[in-house]
């Protein structure tokens, strides 16, 4: 008898009872189904999420609406014109502010600008300009009309400094900045924050942290299997062969191991196939964290029976690492408290989470590889505390 053999004797015990395969296999992808359908609205590929082109009006009373050939006049045109702002929003021009109002209440404009009708003398005289907004009733599409007339009057603000600075002769520069191009006015830097593979849906959410908490039940039936044989006295009889508590111990472990292997390759596969989980586009480095996971499980199962009186007291201890662990590390939900991320950065779940969640994101292979190094530092830690336990306590029947 070697380890191989138990190895697959272990196996074989596991796969007979239907509960534990529920547990490990049916169990997950129906939670991942579940949790990715409930939150989808609240944690979607972001995709569906961004705006579409925000409908503005920008109102020109007093002076400014008969003053077309006014610098400032030609400077909003040359902006609301350029390519990279006209893509985001689609201008109307107002002379009466009741007008606007009127279309924002029935929902035909997202967001209105009025511009002061003494801009123009407050910018000879040095000051700041300044628009005035008036909200529609979408506030994401709020934030993207201030965002892009906050930039116009940065770039304004930005050349009467240059005036201050420089001296009255610049003002001629001033004066002819639309002139120059409306290039000028075009320094929008437009990026996508819900294309994909730069944000991650419900069901890639749950499906990496779903996949990081099974695995480690894996190390639960471990110390199940390791109280198992002594609570049914058989493991005197394999003690009596001619077999070390060495081989029969890494027997065990290796057949749970192998099972929580199985179980990681059927939940990415299966999530993958039925609810089109991408996850990312390196499969062998999902292979080395499933594989530092399974380690991790194995060592917490361990730990837990080498130091618990009674297969009750192992089990509600495994059950409360893990859970707690998946709590803190934002497998539920991500939490925003600075003081439970720090908590979350000394479990398995987070390093795990973060490291599939990266590949989803198809982030840099540094940083990919960043969370797996310190996944396989906390792998390395539990592995050299489950090795000074069982050197301690040893496996046996007492």
């Amino acid at each position: 008898m070697n380890i191989w053999h138990i190895c697959m004797f272990e196996i074989r015990r596991i796969l007979r009872i239907r509960s534990v395969l529920l547990n490990l296999f049916f169990l997950p992808l129906l939670l991942i189904f579940i949790l990715g359908a409930a939150l989808s609205s609240t944690m979607d590929t972001g995709k569906d999420n961004v705006p579409g082109q925000v409908r503005v009006g920008v109102i020109q009373t007093g002076s400014n609406s008969g003053s077309n050939s006014s610098s400032i006049t030609e400077a909003l045109n040359a902006f609301v014109a350029a390519p990279a702002v006209a893509e985001m929003m689609k201008v109307q021009h107002f002379t009466s502010e009741e007008e606007a109002e009127r279309d924002l209440r029935q929902g035909e404009l997202d967001f209105a600008v009025l511009i002061p009708p003494d801009l123009e003398e407050r910018i000879a005289k040095g000051e700041e300009a300044k628009l005035q907004w008036i909200l529609g009733k979408d506030g994401t599409l709020n934030i993207v009309g201030e965002t892009l007339f906050t930039r116009f009057t940065d770039e304004l603000n930005r050349r009467m400094a240059t005036v201050e600075v420089f001296g009255p002769e610049a003002s001629m520069a001033v004066a002819s900045m639309t002139d120059e191009g409306s290039a000028n006015f075009s320094y929008v830097n437009v990026s996508n924050s819900g294309t994909a593979g730069t944000s991650y849906s419900a069901s890639q959410y749950y499906a990496a942290s779903m996949l990081a908490m099974f695995m480690l039940y894996a190390g639960m039936t471990t110390s199940s299997s390791l109280f198992s044989e002594r609570d049914k006295k058989t493991l005197t009889r394999l003690q009596a062969a001619p077999v070390g508590n060495g081989v029969i111990f890494a027997g065990k472990i290796a057949g749970n191991s192998l099972l929580a292997f199985m179980q990681a390759l059927i939940i990415v596969l299966m999530t993958y196939w039925l609810y089109g989980v991408n996850w990312g586009a390196h499969p062998w480095l999902i292979v080395l964290i499933c594989v530092l996971i399974t380690i991790s499980s194995m060592m917490i199962g361990v730990i837990v029976a080498l130091v618990s009186k009674s297969a009750a007291s192992a089990s509600a201890l495994m059950q409360g690492i893990i859970i707690a662990m998946t709590f803190i590390s934002g497998g539920f939900t991500p939490i925003a408290i600075d003081f439970v991320q720090r908590i979350g950065e000394f479990t398995v779940n987070h390093w795990a989470l973060q490291s599939f969640l990266r590949m989803m994101l198809n982030a840099s292979m540094s940083e990919i590889m960043h969370n797996i190094l310190m996944l396989g530092v906390v792998s390395a830690v539990l592995l050299a505390i489950a090795a000074v336990i069982y050197g301690k306590v040893g496996y046996r029947y007492e």
